[in-house]
């Protein structure tokens, strides 16, 4: 395996650290708290349901993105070098701060591990990665995520007023390459909007075998159907990033008024989910 010592380009290609100074860049790289380690063959890196309190970027070789199906894992996605996983436990995506999946090492893998409070202040803005202070979204971001969704159908009944202060009802993350975004019979309390790049919908059928449903990319959105009156309130298919994401999150509270003002909206995402449950049913026969 080759030696390969990180420097700041590397972290500037992760949407995460993107804004960030080279000095504050390389004060991350330098922190005791962060650092190289290496992994044997098969060996597990993360481990799905625990608590996150890091993430990684891959280095050298190769690791393999884990779920549980019926009775064993499957391997979904496999991550190269640039590469990184786990932030998504630290970030607004996963509320409950645990990881939603598995990753080994499918060779020898070297990684840099950054440890979660220097994800969380980088998120919230706070630079000297001291102490946890909220800040707003940058104007450019708000502008982008209020004229993507000003020209969306499913948000036609907003106000202007509600426009202008998008900041205070969406969240915008970035996921990773082959991350879970959502997963199937967990229960649902909001629904994304792919701000850019692509997220791929899919279940799997009784051989486990996995059955892609929908690509979304800038201006599709996923999550709405566990939210609808009348539903389980259980998601009912699993999303996750085909590549780097960033994504919008609309809360159910605020995705419900907008159903109650949009009676027609309503009616049709009802009949779009009758469709989908019958086709998942025809999938799991």
């Amino acid at each position: 395996m080759s030696e390969q010592i990180p420097d700041v380009s590397l972290l500037k290609k992760i949407p995460i650290f993107s804004a960030l100074t080279d000095s504050e860049l390389q004060k991350i790289l330098d922190a005791p708290e962060n650092g190289i380690i290496e992994y044997g063959m098969k060996e597990t890196i993360i481990k799905e349901s625990e608590i996150g309190d890091c993430m990684y970027i891959v280095l050298d070789g190769n690791v393999e993105v884990m779920m549980r199906g019926l009775g064993r894992e499957i391997a979904i996605a496999t991550l190269r070098s640039g590469d990184f996983f786990g932030e998504q436990a630290l970030t607004i995506v996963d509320e409950t701060g645990r990881r939603n999946a598995t990753v080994k090492s499918l060779n020898m893998a070297k990684l840099f591990k950054i440890d979660k409070k220097f994800v969380t202040l980088t998120l919230k803005g706070e630079k000297d990665f001291s102490e946890d202070v909220t800040v707003p979204s940058t104007s450019s971001e708000k502008e982008q995520v209020k004229q993507l969704i000003s020209g969306m159908r499913l948000f036609e009944s907003l106000k202007d007023k509600e426009l202008e202060s998008i900041e205070t009802w969406t969240e915008v993350s970035t996921v990773g390459p082959g991350e879970f975004v959502i997963k199937e019979s967990e229960k649902g309390n909001c629904l994304f909007v792919v701000l850019d790049g692509s997220v791929e919908i899919f279940t799997m059928d009784d051989n486990e075998e996995i059955i892609v449903l929908a690509r979304h990319k800038k201006g599709g959105y996923f999550g709405e159907q566990s939210l609808l009156p009348g539903s389980t309130g259980k998601r009912t298919a699993y999303a996750r990033s085909n590549g780097i994401a960033k994504l919008i999150r609309v809360p159910k509270a605020y995705f419900r008024l907008i159903l109650n003002r949009d009676s027609e909206l309503a009616d049709s995402l009802s009949k779009a989910g009758q469709d989908q449950k019958a086709q998942l049913d025809e999938i799991k026969k």
